[in-house]
Protein backbone atom coordinates (compact mmCIF):
# COMPACT_ATOMS: atom_id res chain seq x y z
CA UNK A 1 0.00 0.00 0.00
CA UNK A 2 1.33 3.58 -0.93
CA UNK A 3 2.82 5.38 2.15
CA UNK A 4 -0.04 8.05 2.13
CA UNK A 5 -3.12 5.39 1.64
CA UNK A 6 -5.36 5.64 2.28
CA UNK A 7 -6.60 8.64 0.93
CA UNK A 8 -9.33 10.72 1.92
CA UNK A 9 -10.76 11.90 -1.43
CA UNK A 10 -14.07 13.08 -2.65
CA UNK A 11 -13.28 12.94 -6.30
CA UNK A 12 -10.92 10.89 -8.26
CA UNK A 13 -9.13 11.97 -12.08
CA UNK A 14 -8.62 9.34 -14.29
CA UNK A 15 -6.10 9.78 -17.41
CA UNK A 16 -7.71 8.24 -20.71
CA UNK A 17 -4.97 6.38 -22.41
CA UNK A 18 -2.91 3.85 -21.18
CA UNK A 19 -5.09 3.92 -18.04
CA UNK A 20 -8.53 3.11 -18.66
CA UNK A 21 -8.13 1.99 -22.67
CA UNK A 22 -5.49 0.29 -23.96
CA UNK A 23 -3.78 2.59 -27.15
CA UNK A 24 -0.65 0.57 -27.85
CA UNK A 25 -2.33 -1.71 -30.48
CA UNK A 26 -4.70 0.49 -31.61
CA UNK A 27 -1.86 3.10 -32.38
CA UNK A 28 -0.05 0.75 -34.48
CA UNK A 29 -3.47 -0.05 -36.42
CA UNK A 30 -4.19 3.09 -37.32
CA UNK A 31 -0.93 3.81 -38.84
CA UNK A 32 -1.02 0.42 -41.06
CA UNK A 33 -4.48 1.67 -42.55
CA UNK A 34 -3.23 5.41 -42.68
CA UNK A 35 -0.11 4.16 -44.70
CA UNK A 36 -2.05 1.99 -47.31
CA UNK A 37 -4.43 4.67 -48.06
CA UNK A 38 -1.93 7.36 -48.39
CA UNK A 39 -0.59 4.11 -50.79
CA UNK A 40 -2.96 4.65 -53.13
CA UNK A 41 -3.00 8.32 -53.33
CA UNK A 42 0.80 8.15 -54.14
CA UNK A 43 1.20 5.25 -56.25
CA UNK A 44 3.75 3.34 -54.04
CA UNK A 45 3.81 1.41 -50.98
CA UNK A 46 4.17 3.98 -48.03
CA UNK A 47 4.67 1.93 -44.84
CA UNK A 48 3.07 3.04 -41.60
CA UNK A 49 7.46 3.48 -40.18
CA UNK A 50 7.72 5.97 -43.03
CA UNK A 51 4.39 7.71 -42.32
CA UNK A 52 5.22 8.50 -38.49
CA UNK A 53 8.71 9.37 -39.12
CA UNK A 54 7.36 12.24 -41.41
CA UNK A 55 4.95 13.15 -38.77
CA UNK A 56 7.83 13.11 -35.67
CA UNK A 57 9.61 15.53 -38.33
CA UNK A 58 6.59 17.93 -38.46
CA UNK A 59 6.31 17.47 -34.54
CA UNK A 60 10.02 18.69 -34.35
CA UNK A 61 9.21 21.36 -36.48
CA UNK A 62 8.92 25.27 -34.62
CA UNK A 63 6.37 26.23 -37.04
CA UNK A 64 4.50 23.74 -35.91
CA UNK A 65 4.84 23.92 -32.61
CA UNK A 66 1.24 25.60 -31.71
CA UNK A 67 -0.65 22.93 -33.74
CA UNK A 68 -2.81 20.08 -32.47
CA UNK A 69 -1.56 16.89 -32.48
CA UNK A 70 -4.23 15.97 -34.91
CA UNK A 71 -3.26 19.40 -37.13
CA UNK A 72 0.25 17.41 -36.44
CA UNK A 73 -0.66 14.55 -38.64
CA UNK A 74 -2.50 16.29 -40.94
CA UNK A 75 0.41 17.99 -41.82
CA UNK A 76 2.94 15.39 -42.18
CA UNK A 77 0.30 13.78 -44.60
CA UNK A 78 -0.02 16.90 -46.27
CA UNK A 79 4.19 17.22 -47.20
CA UNK A 80 3.77 14.07 -48.29
CA UNK A 81 1.95 14.00 -50.45
CA UNK A 82 3.30 17.12 -51.94
CA UNK A 83 6.36 15.97 -52.24
CA UNK A 84 4.89 12.91 -54.47
CA UNK A 85 3.66 15.72 -56.94
CA UNK A 86 0.45 15.74 -55.80
CA UNK A 87 -1.24 20.14 -55.86
CA UNK A 88 -1.08 21.72 -52.91
CA UNK A 89 -4.93 21.98 -52.89
CA UNK A 90 -5.75 17.92 -53.41
CA UNK A 91 -3.20 17.57 -50.86
CA UNK A 92 -4.89 19.32 -48.14
CA UNK A 93 -7.95 17.66 -49.10
CA UNK A 94 -6.67 14.13 -49.50
CA UNK A 95 -4.17 14.89 -46.10
CA UNK A 96 -7.39 14.95 -44.00
CA UNK A 97 -9.52 11.89 -45.76
CA UNK A 98 -6.35 9.93 -44.60
CA UNK A 99 -6.37 10.92 -41.35
CA UNK A 100 -9.72 10.32 -40.72
CA UNK A 101 -9.08 6.78 -41.79
CA UNK A 102 -6.32 7.33 -39.18
CA UNK A 103 -8.64 7.73 -36.17
CA UNK A 104 -11.85 5.46 -37.63
CA UNK A 105 -9.21 2.75 -37.41
CA UNK A 106 -7.50 3.88 -34.19
CA UNK A 107 -11.27 4.23 -32.59
CA UNK A 108 -12.14 0.74 -33.94
CA UNK A 109 -9.16 -0.84 -32.52
CA UNK A 110 -9.27 0.47 -28.92
CA UNK A 111 -10.18 -2.24 -25.96
CA UNK A 112 -10.53 -1.39 -22.70
CA UNK A 113 -8.95 -2.90 -20.10
CA UNK A 114 -10.35 -6.07 -18.06
CA UNK A 115 -9.60 -3.98 -14.87
CA UNK A 116 -11.21 -0.56 -15.27
CA UNK A 117 -15.18 -1.61 -15.70
CA UNK A 118 -14.83 -3.45 -12.46
CA UNK A 119 -13.17 -0.92 -10.86
CA UNK A 120 -14.90 2.42 -12.03
CA UNK A 121 -18.28 0.69 -11.12
CA UNK A 122 -16.81 -0.38 -7.23
CA UNK A 123 -16.35 3.82 -7.32
CA UNK A 124 -19.23 4.88 -8.37
CA UNK A 125 -21.43 2.94 -6.14
CA UNK A 126 -19.62 4.33 -3.07
CA UNK A 127 -20.19 7.54 -4.00
CA UNK A 128 -17.24 9.01 -5.69
CA UNK A 129 -16.78 11.54 -8.23
CA UNK A 130 -15.14 10.65 -11.29
CA UNK A 131 -13.83 12.69 -14.06
CA UNK A 132 -11.53 11.39 -17.20
CA UNK A 133 -8.87 13.86 -17.49
CA UNK A 134 -7.14 13.68 -20.94
CA UNK A 135 -4.84 15.23 -23.49
CA UNK A 136 -6.70 14.05 -26.54
CA UNK A 137 -10.32 13.66 -26.77
CA UNK A 138 -11.23 9.81 -26.54
CA UNK A 139 -15.51 9.15 -27.04
CA UNK A 140 -16.04 7.36 -23.97
CA UNK A 141 -19.53 6.80 -25.28
CA UNK A 142 -18.31 5.02 -28.01
CA UNK A 143 -16.69 2.68 -25.47
CA UNK A 144 -19.34 2.50 -23.00
CA UNK A 145 -17.67 4.10 -19.92
CA UNK A 146 -19.28 8.06 -19.99
CA UNK A 147 -21.86 6.71 -17.66
CA UNK A 148 -19.48 6.45 -15.15
CA UNK A 149 -17.37 9.97 -15.62
CA UNK A 150 -19.77 13.10 -13.98
CA UNK A 151 -17.29 14.86 -16.97
CA UNK A 152 -14.32 14.18 -19.09
CA UNK A 153 -11.87 17.25 -19.10
CA UNK A 154 -9.92 17.37 -22.35
CA UNK A 155 -6.99 19.22 -23.18
CA UNK A 156 -8.39 20.47 -26.57
CA UNK A 157 -11.18 22.11 -24.85
CA UNK A 158 -9.43 23.21 -21.86
CA UNK A 159 -7.10 24.94 -23.55
CA UNK A 160 -4.14 23.29 -21.72
CA UNK A 161 -2.45 20.06 -21.87
CA UNK A 162 -0.13 17.68 -19.58
CA UNK A 163 2.65 17.86 -18.29
CA UNK A 164 1.70 21.19 -17.52
CA UNK A 165 0.38 21.06 -13.44
CA UNK A 166 -1.89 23.88 -14.54
CA UNK A 167 -4.26 21.30 -16.64
CA UNK A 168 -4.71 19.59 -13.26
CA UNK A 169 -5.36 22.63 -11.38
CA UNK A 170 -8.05 23.61 -14.06
CA UNK A 171 -9.69 20.45 -13.75
CA UNK A 172 -9.85 20.95 -10.04
CA UNK A 173 -10.78 24.35 -9.82
CA UNK A 174 -13.76 23.31 -12.10
CA UNK A 175 -15.07 20.50 -10.06
CA UNK A 176 -14.70 23.03 -7.39
CA UNK A 177 -13.25 20.87 -4.78
CA UNK A 178 -9.98 21.39 -3.21
CA UNK A 179 -6.60 19.90 -4.51
CA UNK A 180 -6.03 17.67 -1.46
CA UNK A 181 -9.63 15.96 -1.67
CA UNK A 182 -8.74 14.46 -5.00
CA UNK A 183 -7.19 11.59 -6.59
CA UNK A 184 -4.93 11.59 -9.99
CA UNK A 185 -4.78 8.03 -11.27
CA UNK A 186 -2.43 7.44 -15.01
CA UNK A 187 0.32 5.20 -16.49
CA UNK A 188 2.69 8.02 -17.32
CA UNK A 189 5.53 9.27 -14.48
CA UNK A 190 6.18 12.52 -16.59
CA UNK A 191 2.37 12.99 -18.13
CA UNK A 192 0.32 12.29 -15.11
CA UNK A 193 2.27 11.53 -11.98
CA UNK A 194 3.99 14.87 -11.72
CA UNK A 195 1.89 17.40 -12.82
CA UNK A 196 -0.81 15.94 -10.49
CA UNK A 197 1.18 15.53 -7.47
CA UNK A 198 3.08 19.12 -8.46
CA UNK A 199 -0.90 21.10 -8.30
CA UNK A 200 -1.23 19.64 -4.81
CA UNK A 201 -3.59 16.71 -5.75
CA UNK A 202 -2.86 13.23 -4.26
CA UNK A 203 -1.05 11.13 -7.08
CA UNK A 204 -1.11 7.26 -8.31
CA UNK A 205 0.12 4.67 -11.13
CA UNK A 206 -1.58 2.07 -12.72
CA UNK A 207 1.51 -0.03 -13.56
CA UNK A 208 0.03 -3.32 -15.52
CA UNK A 209 3.32 -4.73 -16.61
CA UNK A 210 5.23 -3.61 -13.03
CA UNK A 211 8.04 -1.74 -15.27
CA UNK A 212 7.40 1.68 -12.77
CA UNK A 213 9.88 2.82 -9.91
CA UNK A 214 9.06 0.70 -6.83
CA UNK A 215 8.83 3.65 -4.63
CA UNK A 216 6.93 5.60 -6.85
CA UNK A 217 2.73 5.02 -5.10
CA UNK A 218 1.39 2.58 -7.38
CA UNK A 219 -1.27 -0.16 -8.35
CA UNK A 220 -0.80 -3.48 -10.83
CA UNK A 221 -4.49 -3.19 -11.87
CA UNK A 222 -7.31 -0.19 -11.14
CA UNK A 223 -9.29 -2.82 -9.24
CA UNK A 224 -6.91 -2.48 -6.20
CA UNK A 225 -8.18 1.64 -6.08
CA UNK A 226 -11.19 0.05 -4.14
CA UNK A 227 -8.65 -0.75 -0.81
CA UNK A 228 -6.64 2.44 -1.15
CA UNK A 229 -9.31 5.59 -1.19
CA UNK A 230 -11.66 6.42 1.77
CA UNK A 231 -14.46 9.36 1.07
CA UNK A 232 -13.37 12.53 2.26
Amino acid sequence: MPADAPYRVSLIVFDVDGTLIDFVGAFGAAARGAAAHLSRLVGREVTAAELLGARDLVTLDPSTAGLSREAQRVEAVRRMLVANDVTDIEAAIAARDVDRTYTSTRDASITVYPDTVPALEELTERGFELRAASNGAMDLEALGLAKYFAATEYAPFLGISKPDPRFYATVVERAGVAPSAVLAVGDRVDNDYEPAHAAGLHALLVDRAGRLDATLPRVRALTELGALVERA
